[in-house]
């Protein structure tokens, strides 16, 4: 099987022309560390022959997979800002090329760094992005938050993204029952089979909510890991590092509605129903009076941005606010 990987098919799958069963056997011949360490020298080759030379050999490389990952998931827009390109005669090109891809691998530290293993999608304030990952399972990913999901080896022996912010998951169930993880920053991640459940990991507080299926809810407390098996309806909050609460919500999916830009609040304070918009738009917002901010709301608001948001609050609550010169900064008042 190793016999049938050459320079010329894998040139051929750096354009984009390799067929889904060369595909799949690159990918299967790419789980051995020497090979991947092969496939990186080849790749420097190939974009010496087909991408006129930029002086930075690890940005090309981040280029580069963007733009030949044939995952069935929405791309990434790159807003790196252009550098000088050097011109070189092709001899020195050449030389140089391979000198920076031995000293990088030599190193011991570019296989294991990010941009290369995985698959960063990431949004802006306010924005909203939807995936279909390689396994058929369906991501949306809310604003201002990330997810990666690793370049090789997806869905060979298990299903292990990580993300920060909030996204709604919709898991396929593999024929070989595949768990699938999501690892978070907040020292707790989610295990599941085929389900659909929506994470919450912001720095202010971190939540999951189980609309159908099943889920296991691994997170640390103290120095030891915990377990939770969630049902339908379940929802775990997390108040502070290792302490969880689990209540019925008679209404999962109102989770899920900023999926259409739709916020549902029930009984929830002003103060933390900014804290959300913070999080969303990017916004610093201020409540001088403490009672106001503790005043609960309830209900259903639709809008494509802040501004909207505040509008309807101020109508359906009687409050007044203001912007800073730079916009950055919103002040909720009586």
């Amino acid at each position: 099987m190793k016999n049938a990987i050459n320079k010329e098919l894998i040139f051929n799958y750096f354009s984009g022309n390799a067929t889904a069963l060369e595909k799949d056997l690159i990918d299967r011949w790419s789980a051995d560390p020497q090979a991947r360490e092969q496939l990186y020298i080849w790749l420097m080759e190939w974009e010496n022959q087909n991408i006129q030379y930029n002086a930075d050999v690890e940005r090309a490389i981040t280029r580069h997979f963007a733009r030949i990952d044939e995952r069935p998931a929405e791309a990434l827009d790159e807003h790196a800002a252009a550098r000088p390109v050097l011109r070189l005669p092709a001899n020195a090109k050449s030389w140089l090329i391979a000198a920076a891809v031995t000293l990088i691998l030599l190193s011991g530290g570019w296989l294991a760094r990010d941009h290369v293993r995985y698959k960063t999608y990431a949004t802006g304030f306010g924005q909203i992005q939807r995936l279909v990952l390689p396994d058929g399972s369906k991501v949306v990913l809310n604003a201002n938050s990330t997810l990666r999901v690793p370049r090789l080896g997806f869905g060979e022996t298990n299903r292990d993204v990580y993300m920060t912010g909030e996204a709604d998951f919709a898991i396929t169930h593999t024929a070989t029952h595949q768990k699938f993880v999501v690892h978070t920053e907040k020292n707790f991640e989610v295990e599941v089979l085929g389900t659909e459940f929506n994470v919450y990991a912001r720095p202010k507080r971190s939540r999951v909510v189980l609309n159908k299926g099943k889920v296991k809810l691994h997170y640390l407390k103290g120095s030891e890991t915990d377990q939770i098996v969630m049902r339908p309806g379940d929802l775990v909050t997390f108040d502070a590092p290792g302490r969880a609460s689990v209540k019925k919500t008679a209404n999962p999916a109102n989770y899920s509605a900023w999926k259409a830009h739709r916020f549902v609040f029930e009984n929830e304070s002003l103060r933390e129903i900014c804290d959300l918009f913070e999080d969303n738009f990017g916004l610093e917002i201020r409540i001088p009076d403490s009672t106001l901010a503790a005043q609960t709301i309830s209900g259903s608001f639709t809008a494509l941005n802040a501004e909207e948001l505040f509008e309807i609050l101020a109508d359906d609550s009687g409050l007044s606010y203001s912007r800073s010169d730079d916009g950055k900064v919103i002040t909720l008042d009586y």
